[in-house]
């Protein structure tokens, strides 16, 4: 028989209830689909028998991403065949970042620094899940880190190596999902080692580093990729309390260099750091941050964590020097977090001072009250307004005294 009985409390006391014979916990920081698929083959099962047949959860679990919003049956079988409770297998998802890289994570859509899966099916067709070939090689039990899953971890913070996506033997996305398809029905737990596709052993792949010219900016992101979770973020005074905002403007800053209109920043970063940073693709212009490679992710990270190191002097003088203005993020000004919006709007913002109607009325008074003529260069000269703005408000004058009667001069 596959299953066994044990005992066990719960709120209403001891109860007897079905539990697996082979129950692995959860490793520290392990994404719930990876632990999913290495209780299957802890129990000697391939996924489907295992959940559908076994367990009796008939939904789909596999065309779907699982890591982000796990149904609540789900969560409510795996709870009750292994005894661990729903809100600790709720911490094994993408949601565990509710309130820190965002609010909430969206049901459904791309969502801000989580890398997309592009389910198709039961297949992968983004390498939405990222690896370290060391910590694979040093763990007792090969296993997915949650972490892994974020567009902002595209370096491990333990061994400095820049983030795999693909199998270096097939080219093939990680799906870990996919083991015992079209093979031997038992597949071992340690099968997460290696690639669905062509069995090659992820371990092996060679790490490849990024030799980053500023060792100040790289110590300062490694400590926000190991620590982000306690609050280890920094943008100078304004720097927020909560970690949505400040990472709201730290993926506006890194989507902003990469964005179309970004190119002298590239190039002058470029400059700064020898090395290409972003991409200037025609084709590549309109891809969201969350689809680059981890390489180009990683040397975006580290140019916006270089100007947060000096914030805003950094970002100030960059932006002069490349004429990037607040009309420049034109697509983002409006959902800023103030401690990005206030530098922004204090010394980016080169639109023209345009006064409003009580301004512009106010002044003509003034002028006719001191008996001088209301005329578009008395406007611009008393308020500081340039040629067609000074004439557009002298045309607004000229309407307003002619509607109102006009008073002697020395009349109250």
């Amino acid at each position: 028989m596959w299953l066994c009985f044990a005992e066990r409390s719960n709120s209403s006391g001891r109860a007897r209830v079905r539990i697996l014979p082979l129950h692995p916990q959860p490793q520290p920081d392990e994404i719930l689909s990876s632990w999913m698929v290495r209780l299957a083959f802890a129990n000697g099962f391939p996924l489907h028998t295992f959940y559908a047949n076994l367990l009796g959860y008939k939904a789909p679990i596999w065309n779907r991403d699982t890591d982000r919003h796990p149904a609540t049956a789900l969560l409510d079988v795996l709870s009750r065949c292994t005894g661990q409770i729903p809100a600790t297998l709720q911490t094994l998802t993408l949601g565990a970042y509710d309130g820190i890289l965002f609010e909430q994570l969206p049901l459904i859509g791309n969502a801000s620094w989580v890398l997309p899966v592009g389910v198709f099916h039961r297949t992968r067709r983004r390498a939405g899940m990222q690896f370290c070939p060391i910590c694979l090689q040093l763990d007792i039990t090969p296993y997915y880190r949650r972490h892994w899953r974020l567009a902002l971890y595209a370096m491990c913070e333990h061994h400095q190596c820049v983030m795999q996506e693909y199998c270096p033997s097939c080219n093939t996305p990680v799906a870990y999902h996919r083991h015992g398809i079209g093979r031997r029905k038992a597949i071992p737990e340690q099968a997460l080692r290696l690639c669905h596709l062509c069995g090659f052993d992820l371990r092996r792949t060679r790490p490849v580093y990024l030799d980053w010219p500023d060792g100040y900016s790289w110590l300062l992101f490694g400590a926000t990729i190991s620590f982000f979770e306690q609050g280890a973020w920094d943008c100078g005074r304004l720097t927020p309390a909560c970690g949505v905002p400040f990472f709201q403007g730290f993926h506006t800053l890194v989507t902003v260099i990469n964005g179309r209109h970004g190119h002298q920043l590239r190039q002058l970063l470029g400059k700064t750091f020898g090395m290409t940073i972003g991409t200037d693709h025609p084709a590549s212009r309109h891809i969201e941050f969350e689809n680059l490679n981890a390489f180009e992710r990683l040397k975006l990270l580290l140019a916006a964590t270089w100007l947060l190191d000096d914030w805003p002097n950094r970002f100030i003088a960059l932006c002069s020097e490349a004429k990037f203005t607040r009309s420049r993020m034109a697509e983002n000004v409006h959902n800023l977090p103030f401690w990005l919006a206030n530098v922004v709007d204090e010394y980016l913002d080169c639109r023209p001072y345009i006064p409003n109607e009580h301004e512009i009325i106010a002044a003509g008074h003034y002028l006719d009250t001191h008996e001088q003529p209301v005329s578009p260069s008395a406007l611009s000269q008393l308020l500081g307004l340039s040629r067609d703005i000074a004439d557009a408000a002298w045309r607004l004058w000229q309407r307003h005294s002619c509607s109102v009667p006009k008073k002697p001069h020395g009349s109250i």
